[in-house]
């Protein structure tokens, strides 16, 4: 499954308490290896920081969306919480992932999505009869929302 950025920044919103690491590749290596800061993203925050050694980097801290935003094709590979959840196999490829469950959109959030692109385009969006699994589905996004 390709990745992009919404993807990626949907998991950290479902996921607020794990830790994300983005190790971006290395401009001096010729982009075959990845560079020695990391940049990581804290469990319930915004901010990603520079990790060197496992020590922040003093002045190093950019916004998660303008980080995403201006070095999504830098970034080698996600990990959360230490185990991979996507990579690119060369610099200039495609973010793929294994694991689709991770990234996988419920039905409620692919509604809200869809409607929202509806309002923003202002084209009808023409929903298919429900099932009794995908009503459930709904109604458990429904009630996660409510909870945040």
């Amino acid at each position: 499954m390709i990745i992009t950025t919404l993807d990626i920044l949907r998991v950290i919103k479902n996921t607020p308490n794990s830790t994300f690491t983005f190790p971006i590749y290395d401009v001096l290596s010729g982009n075959t290896k990845t560079a020695p800061k990391i940049p990581t993203l804290a469990p319930k925050s915004e901010t990603i920081w520079l990790m060197a050694n496992g020590v922040v980097v003093p002045n190093s801290h950019y916004d998660l969306v303008g980080f995403l935003r201006d070095l999504w094709d830098d970034v080698a590979e996600i990990t959360m919480n230490g185990k991979v959840i996507a990579q690119r196999s060369a610099y200039g490829e495609v973010m793929l992932t294994g694991k689709n469950s991770i990234f996988k959109q419920d039905a409620y959030d692919a509604l809200i999505g869809a409607d929202l692109l509806g309002k923003k385009t202002g084209r009808e969006i023409v929903v298919d009869d429900l099932t009794e699994d995908a009503a459930a589905s709904l109604m458990r996004g429904f009630i996660r929302s409510k909870g945040e």
